[in-house]
């Protein structure tokens, strides 16, 4: 008698019923995943921040004020003297001395005029920072610039930016703030925050001047996500975006601005004066942690601040001396 085998298996209709419940598992399990990654990434980012708060207060300490932004420009196109930012100027307190002892407070900080060769040139091509970068962030870390008299040079572009103040005084989201001296090349910056450019009036601030209160007042906020035309095209408009990237202040106080910004829209509003270049000097905030940006006050505390806050809030956050009561946000 002929004994027939018999072969065990899966049929084709019970092979593509368990790959579509393995579909559906998977469909459940990547949301989860993508939201605990993020999460990381803005434990991250808050550490980040946090670094930036220490610097700030250690820095303080060594020079009695906070780092300041920018200082006038001098000398003609061709001879053009811009100087560095405050986020120069808190290197040796990020664990940067090495790269910080190299550098020359000489020269054109941009490159984008000086005719003489720039003696940092060879610091900073291609120097990073990764505390300056967002982990979240979708834009480019870096950039390259064609410099006047070096040939082009790779910068990197920061996650972060100083707080100069608040076009509308603190407190309030139509009454436009009476702070003395205001610059208004490219928009309207406003010194009543924490980092500010020096002369033409203004000197660095110590803090006593922020009689706000520290816990009150955001030195920092983040600019790492695009912003977006009214035809949905995307615009990388961080304000260290520009000639010298993060190291360099711009062409300096009463001009064309980098790394800070004048609080004058709403967290990732795109347009109107002063926000529509990099070097404008009210790019509003951007950030691509979902539902707001990171913050850091000038306590060196970070808190989250959403896109939903109460504008006049916002401004009261980033004007130090409004006297306005910061409610919940």
């Amino acid at each position: 008698m002929r004994i027939r085998k018999r072969f065990t298996g899966f049929t084709l209709v019970e092979l593509l019923v368990v790959i579509a419940i393995i579909g559906v598992l998977i469909a459940l399990l990547l949301p989860a995943v993508q939201q605990a990654r993020e999460a990381a990434r803005r434990i991250q980012c808050t550490n980040h921040m946090k670094q930036l708060g220490l610097a700030l207060h250690n820095y303080h300490d060594t020079y009695l004020k906070f780092p300041y932004n920018a200082e006038p420009q001098s000398a003609n196109v061709a001879d053009r003297l811009r100087g560095c930012s405050w986020i120069t100027r808190i290197l040796p307190f990020v664990e940067q001395t090495a790269a910080y002892n190299q550098m020359q407070f000489v020269g054109d900080w941009s490159m984008q005029d000086n005719s003489s060769s720039n003696p940092n040139y060879n610091v900073l091509n291609n120097y990073v920072v990764d505390g300056f970068y967002c982990p979240s962030s979708p834009l480019p870390p870096t950039q390259q610039r064609t410099t006047k008299a070096n040939g082009t040079i790779t910068l990197q572009v920061a996650s972060y930016v100083g707080v100069m103040g608040s076009y509308y005084k603190g407190g309030t989201s139509t009454t436009v703030s009476p702070f003395s001296p205001q610059f208004n090349s490219y928009g309207i910056a406003v010194g009543n925050g924490v980092i500010v450019p020096v002369g033409l009036g203004a000197n660095a601030i110590t803090m006593a001047s922020v009689v706000d209160g520290t816990t009150n007042t955001i030195f920092a906020g983040e600019q790492s996500n695009y912003q977006f035309d009214t035809s949905g095209n995307r615009k990388d408009l961080r304000s260290s975006g520009y000639y010298g990237g993060p190291w360099s202040c711009g062409a300096g106080t009463g001009t064309w601005t980098q790394n800070v910004t004048t609080l004058r829209y709403p967290i990732g509003t795109y347009g109107n004066t002063g926000n529509v270049d990099p070097y404008n000097t009210n790019i509003s905030f951007t950030s691509a942690h979902p539902g707001g940006m990171m913050g850091a006050l000038t306590d060196g505390s970070v808190r989250f601040v959403p896109e939903t806050i109460d504008f006049a809030i916002f401004t009261a956050l980033c004007d130090r001396q409004d006297g306005a009561v910061v409610g919940e946000y």
